[in-house]
């Protein structure tokens, strides 16, 4: 009997033995194929809840005889594109307001082996709308010549580069008109239809889906406008002095300027908003509706910041309006500044601000005049003006105004007013306030009456 298990036994383990030679999954090792698994899994005809048209997807993939090296990827089964990443973000594109998107995935093992099975799910997307808002930093003066920049700010939950137009009417909504969606500023004029009255306008963007976001509103407040003014005159005067001396100036512009029709910028009114946020281009389009412009400001000495000329503003947009054709009559003292240089006048053919002294005191009535040229009229202070300089101009300019030495400039002439050519000038440049010579009222018309008509050709068109 014990021999009997004995032979029972050795006959197992043989069959055994042989059977793990036999090694029946060889073959199976070299040729299977990976396997590939998406992030949400779906059971044939089943789609995923809807969502944005921007989705991140992640994938995976196992190979029973190796390991996988990536993965292609389609969107049509019928053209592929390889990675190796794992996940990617993907922006669907729409036409409508819905659609329905399929992914494929195989992987791809180290020999080269394609998943004949790719992993597939369908992805629903639902269009999100566009938003816009006008962009808060940049307000309208409540009164404008007929110029207006807008900027806006504008999103869209599905990406910003879906926006694809913006639309723009102005007093209602029944006309927009469109604009492309890859701008944010736009300029009205005259032409676009802009005219004079009180003005609102009205914006909205649509995405390439067609979906249309509110309609946004400038003036924000539906019972508030804006006042676009008619341009009457080829004329400018922008007055940049201070508040208290608006009289001052009313009544000198008013006696020497009886015959010639002007219209006026007022800039220092309500703390400066009268002043476009958007200096170019709405600013310098404002002063190119104009042949002449007439900066007129203060700063007497009294070294008070706030009554400087508006400089900032004038290097910014004069050198502009100049090159274009227009004429500058500049009127100012110099500004409470720490560095004097011709630079501070970019606008203007200046070499420099004397600073080797300065006349602390012009009394009433004192005179002003060209020591060369009587044809010049001499013209007489109407009030006390102090903290003087001269300035240095350069070969091809003319001299207009000096003052005679006096005080602390015992030995020096003040040249405070020049042109910057004999003929035909574009720059008349006065460094003190003209408002404040009208000592003598025939000769301060005839003074401007020389700039605008026989400098700068004013009524000759």
């Amino acid at each position: 009997m014990i021999k009997y298990f004995t032979a029972l036994f050795l006959l197992i383990l043989g069959f055994v033995f042989i059977s793990s030679c036999s090694d029946p999954i060889t073959g199976l090792k070299n040729n299977a194929p990976p396997n590939t698994y998406l992030s949400v899994f779906s059971m044939p005809g089943d789609t995923i809840a809807p969502g944005k048209t921007v989705k991140k997807i992640s994938w995976w993939g196992d190979s029973p005889t190796g390991f996988v090296t990536g993965f292609n990827i389609s969107f049509d089964s019928l053209h592929w594109s390889y990675t190796t990443q794992n996940d990617s973000t993907f922006t669907f594109t729409i036409s409508g307001q819905d659609s329905l998107f399929r992914m494929w995935v195989a992987a791809v093992d180290d020999k080269g082996t394609v998943d004949p099975t790719p992993a597939s799910n369908l992805y629903p997307v639902i269009n999100s709308a566009p938003s816009m808002v006008f962009d808060p930093a940049v307000t309208m003066p409540d009164t404008i010549f007929p110029v207006a920049t807008l900027k806006w700010i504008g999103s869209d939950p599905d990406g910003d580069n879906t926006i694809a137009k913006y639309w723009y009417s102005i007093n209602d909504t029944l006309n927009f008109r469109p604009l492309s969606g890859s701008i944010n500023t736009m300029t009205l004029t005259k032409d676009s239809g802009l005219v004079a009255g009180n003005t609102c306008i009205y914006m909205k963007a649509q995405d390439n889906a067609h979906a249309f976001s509110n309609i946004v509103r400038i003036p924000a407040d539906s019972t508030k406008y804006f006042r676009v003014r008619n341009v009457t005159s080829k004329i400018l005067l922008i007055k940049d002095m201070p508040l208290s001396l608006f009289g001052v100036a009313e009544s000198y512009f008013g006696q020497v300027m009886d015959t010639i029709h002007y219209d006026v910028l007022d800039i220092r009114s309500n703390n400066g908003n009268l002043i476009p946020k958007i200096i170019n281009p709405m600013f310098i389009e404002t002063l190119k509706l104009f042949n002449i412009v007439m900066w007129m400001a203060d700063h007497n000495g009294s070294q008070i910041p706030s009554d400087d000329p508006n400089l900032n503003l004038a290097q910014n947009s004069l050198p502009y309006f100049i090159n274009t054709g227009g004429k500058l009559f500049w009127s100012s003292g110099f500004p409470n500044v720490s560095v004097i240089q011709g630079s501070l006048f970019n606008f203007a053919p200046i070499d420099s601000v004397k600073t080797s002294c300065f006349i602390q005191l012009l009394n009433f009535n004192d005179s002003v005049y060209n020591l060369t040229d009587n044809t010049i009229p001499k013209l007489r202070t109407s009030y006390f003006i102090s903290g003087s300089k001269g300035i240095y101009i350069p070969g091809g300019t003319k001299t207009l105004y000096q003052l005679l030495p006096r005080a602390q400039c015992y030995n020096d002439t003040l040249t405070i007013g020049m042109k910057s050519s004999a003929n035909n000038p574009n720059v008349v440049f006065m460094l003190m306030p003209v408002f404040f010579l009208n000592g003598d009222v025939e000769a301060s018309r005839t003074f401007i009456r020389q700039t605008l008509i026989r400098d700068f050709g004013y009524g000759s068109k």
